[in-house]
């Protein structure tokens, strides 16, 4: 039987967004000196860099689309509302997390090299996000782009007004409100 872990991997996973606002990359010698953690252990729990970057992508992602999803599923254009409104809180919320998935690019977070099962994940995962984006679409009988514009494309072109530099402020969520209701309401 092994010893427990040291180091939580949203510690890590922290220091991996850290990296990315202060210094546009990440090196591995800064994720261990942020997080505290030896080289050995980040190899030990990850297996490669790849493998650490595309774990913190896979992390991000999973946790705004459990998020937005959710809001989603009610199938209604308030929830539609409310899963675009998803962004805004979840970047003030789970800041680090928010970090990644904005600062961040996917083709290097989630590279080539990064190991398959992470990239079959990632793929399921998008592919539920997907689904579910056309399902609403299909419902509401919006169209798909609309619905695209409305609940990924504004919210997330608002909170990159502020981040990484500064918070997301809730001043914002009405913005987000009065651009997106009307998208979701015009067939």
């Amino acid at each position: 039987m092994g010893r427990p872990s040291s180091f939580l991997d949203e510690t890590v996973f922290a220091a991996v967004a850290n990296c990315l606002v202060e210094q546009g990359e990440v090196r591995l010698q800064a994720v261990t000196a942020t997080a505290g953690v030896s080289t050995g252990s980040i190899y030990h729990r990850f297996g490669s860099r790849e493998g650490l970057m595309a774990a913190a992508w896979l992390d991000a992602v999973q946790a705004f689309q459990e998020r937005f999803l959710v809001a989603l599923a009610a199938g209604s254009r308030e929830a539609g509302v409310a899963a675009a409104l998803a962004t805004p809180a979840f970047c003030r919320e789970d800041v680090a997390r928010a970090l990644i998935l904005t600062t961040g690019r996917r083709s290097e977070m989630m590279s080539d090299k990064a190991p398959p099962e992470m990239q079959a994940r990632l793929d399921r995962l998008n592919g539920q996000a997907r689904a579910g984006l056309e399902a609403f679409a299909r419902d509401l009988e919006v169209p798909l782009e609309r619905v695209r514009l409305a609940l990924i494309g504004i919210p997330l072109g608002a909170v990159r007004l502020y981040l990484p530099d500064k918070a997301v402020p809730e001043s914002v969520d009405a913005d987000i409100r009065m651009a997106v209701a009307p998208l979701l309401a015009a067939r």
